[in-house]
């Protein structure tokens, strides 16, 4: 059994606990040990403190998470907890260590199915914001330069780096998500809502009771627009994966270079607009398809086929 994690000093919820919390939560439906790789703006305290407080019913953390450290970030040498203090003396600054290249070590990386060499430091070091230690690792990736950082003290460097250099798949998620399917253009909103004013909050328990429904309503058309859109995404990312020849066969598109056999979710996309607004005929008339007739802008249409 999983024991939750806690608030942080009863502060009131950021992106970062919501993060925390969102990760736990998932994590325990899996039952699973396992990393979350978030980028510089979740290496936080509160975000090591909420993972760290949630473990399995044989004391082993349920989620170790994987982040950029900031640049301003600095670790301190082993001392006595109790007493609180940090002498300077010890201190590291993180950025510095690039100052000193003999200390580290060259190894070969293969993600993406391409390999390249990196050079590492790694140290485990005492971090003030939770006041134990964190697995520190000083990269050099050709000419760029930064530091991760691992709750799991047990992780081997490379295994870290290699489990963070695949979180840019999320950021490429994201930029098909906004820009291609339209996961963000919603445009939901009600007079309900309380004014937004400059150092002033939304002060929903205010609204009556018509105003939290109309509210609750907003939140659950935008929640619901997103889904959809995720689950749009993963159906052109299932197609690319289980129809690339056909799609490949039916794509009229031009491509300067093709770099892999497996279609984008972009060419996917091309190639189902194109099946729909030229094929019609092809897709038997039912209640599904005279539904996205009435839903469909015609004048966006019928500009598309005069071009």
């Amino acid at each position: 059994m999983i024991r939750p994690a806690k608030g942080i000093n009863g502060k009131p919820a950021t992106i970062v606990t919501r993060m925390a919390n969102l990760v736990l939560q998932s994590a325990s439906k899996t039952g699973q040990l396992c990393y979350v790789a978030l980028d510089a703006y979740f290496s936080t305290g509160p975000m090591f403190l909420i993972l760290k407080t949630a473990v399995t019913d044989d004391a082993q953390q349920l989620v170790h998470v994987i982040t950029r450290a900031k640049k301003n970030y600095v670790g301190f040498l082993d001392r006595e907890f109790s007493t609180k203090k940090y002498d300077d003396d010890d201190k590291f600054i993180l950025m510095d260590w690039f100052d000193f290249p003999e200390f580290f070590t060259t190894a070969q990386l293969s993600t993406y199915g391409k390999s390249r060499t990196i050079e590492y430091m790694c140290m485990d070091l005492l971090w003030r914001p939770i006041d134990d230690f964190v697995r520190f690792i000083c990269i050099k990736d050709g000419d760029g330069k930064y530091v991760l950082m691992c709750s799991d003290l047990n992780l081997s460097p490379i295994d870290i780096i290699t489990i963070y250099s695949y979180r840019s798949k999320i950021e490429v998620m994201f930029l098909f998500l906004k820009h291609l399917v339209g996961g963000f253009c919603y445009r939901f909103w009600t007079k309900s809502w309380p004014k937004l004013k400059r150092k002033k909050k939304s002060d929903l328990p205010t609204l009556s009771e018509s105003g939290r429904e109309k509210a609750t309503q907003v939140v659950e058309a935008i929640e619901r627009f997103v889904n959809i859109a995720g689950i749009s995404l993963g159906l052109l990312q299932y197609l690319a994966l289980t129809r690339a020849a056909e799609i490949w066969g039916s794509y009229h598109g031009w491509l300067r270079t093709r770099s892999s056999e497996t279609p984008s979710e972009a060419v996917v996309q091309s190639v189902i607009q194109t099946e729909y607004f030229y094929s019609g005929e092809k897709v038997p008339f039912c209640n599904t398809l005279r539904i996205i007739n009435r839903k469909r802008r015609k004048h966006l249409l019928y500009e598309d086929l005069e071009n």
